[in-house]
């Protein structure tokens, strides 16, 4: 038998194992301890679930074939296999009023696994998702996950599979948004750095868009605000993602003592999303003053609080 990582032939030989499971578990134990993770293999070209494999004889295997990733590409794979879920069981709600027991009993084995997938990613991304309104508005991440598991149970109505429509709808928006912030984390550190850089060098302009939002509302043109924001946002999105990143890749920097005066990079990062998600709440009850004055005051205040911070990260990674 021939074994591949990777389309790599494995210079290896078998130990008295005399099946499929056997080998697999074995070289497992291999691929992890050198910090790597199995995204999947075939066996003879074709693929096959790991509980068929103890059926499956050394003898009669002509090649195995496995592929080997880092932590960001198993998170990727199982984001993608979420995501095709989701889409599964939303279009086989869509107009139901009631679910077999066999649909049932399989929500309650898929609504833990979606949870604790994307509980696992935003770790990895350092994200509150006490602060995330995949919306921009209504329930947060996790008022959505708590939503999502408990309506799951009992979907014995046409309202109540409406109610977790929308819950798995606003799930599909964060798993876009989640998808976007993986590909910044995958770009070369050279990428990354010039995000962190264009955002330094352009700093007026962010401030400038987020208090134009503020005008444009007060001029009634509500349409163009909410462009201007959501533009806004996506770039302040894209530039927390790619500090993330660079923070991941330089562990050896103690990013938690990294201080300005009095001043904690963690504490202001806290506080900008914290203003975020109140002027995504202010939006949401229309409260246009309100959020006006979060865009207009409180925010201009906190990035030009934290620009000074992305120019030390620049100084320290490029030292």
């Amino acid at each position: 038998m021939n074994i591949y990582i990777n389309e790599q032939q494995l210079d290896t030989k078998l130990d008295g194992e005399t099946n499929l499971g056997q080998v697999l578990d074995e070289i497992q134990k291999w691929i992890e301890s050198n910090g790597k993770y199995l995204r999947h293999f075939t066996v003879n070209g074709k693929e096959l679930n790991r509980s068929d494999l103890n059926a499956v004889g050394v003898d009669e295997t002509e090649r195995l074939d496995l592929f080997v990733g880092e932590e960001l590409d198993v998170i990727e794979d199982s984001l993608w296999e979420v995501d095709n879920y989701v889409d599964k069981v939303g279009s086989t709600l869509v107009g139901r009023d009631s679910l077999t027991e066999k649909e049932t009993e399989d929500l309650k084995e898929g609504i833990p696994w979606i949870i604790s997938m994307i509980r696992t990613t935003t770790k990895l991304l350092n994200l509150n998702l006490n602060l995330i309104q995949p919306m921009g508005k209504g329930k947060n991440v996790e008022e959505i996950l708590e939503s999502l598991q408990n309506g799951s149970e009992v979907l014995d109505s046409t309202k109540a599979i409406e109610t977790f429509l929308e819950d798995l709808r606003d799930v599909k928006l964060f798993l876009m948004d989640l998808s976007t912030r993986l590909a910044v984390m995958r770009m070369d550190e050279s990428e990354l750095i010039e995000i962190i850089s264009r955002f330094v060098d352009d700093k007026e302009k962010v401030i400038k868009d987020f208090m134009l939002v503020n005008e444009n509302f007060q001029s009634g043109k509500d349409h163009l605000a909410s462009e201007i924001l959501n533009d806004a946002v996506g770039r302040l999105t894209g530039l927390m993602s790619a500090l993330v990143s660079i923070q991941t890749r330089h562990a050896e920097l103690d990013w938690q003592s990294l201080a300005i005066e009095d001043k904690k990079l963690t504490d202001v990062i806290t506080s900008l999303n914290e203003t975020l998600s109140n002027i995504a709440s202010a939006m949401e009850k229309n409260d246009i003053v309100y959020a006006g004055d979060i865009l207009e005051y409180e925010l201009p205040e906190l990035l030009s609080d934290f620009i000074p911070f992305l120019s030390l990260v620049l100084e320290r990674v490029k030292v």
